[in-house]
């Protein structure tokens, strides 16, 4: 039986062709990062490769600075974006 997540990200990726680069990556932001992480994180923007990323805390901002190299390709494979880097800062405002 094929994963669930895998079913999402094929879904994910056929749907999100008329969406700007930005709301592209926000919507594959959560299937590149899971539930969890993602219920802490947002996309706060992108230009010239660099998606900008707030963090609820420091804590998470550390957690997805372990993982930004393969959230990166997750997502530019998703969103079909060019993600040479992730850049992260905490904000307060993410949704919980």
């Amino acid at each position: 039986m094929e994963d669930i997540r895998e079913i999402l990200r094929g879904s994910l990726e056929r749907s999100l062709g008329a969406l700007d680069d930005v709301d592209r990556l926000a919507a594959a932001w959560t299937v590149a990062a899971g539930s969890r992480m993602a219920s802490r994180a947002t996309v706060l923007g992108y230009e010239d490769g660099v998606v900008r990323m707030g963090a609820a805390d420091e804590t998470w901002m550390r957690e997805m600075m372990n993982v930004k190299e393969r959230l990166a390709a997750e997502m530019a494979r998703l969103a079909r974006v060019s993600v040479k880097e992730i850049r992260i800062e905490i904000t307060r405002n993410t949704r919980r």
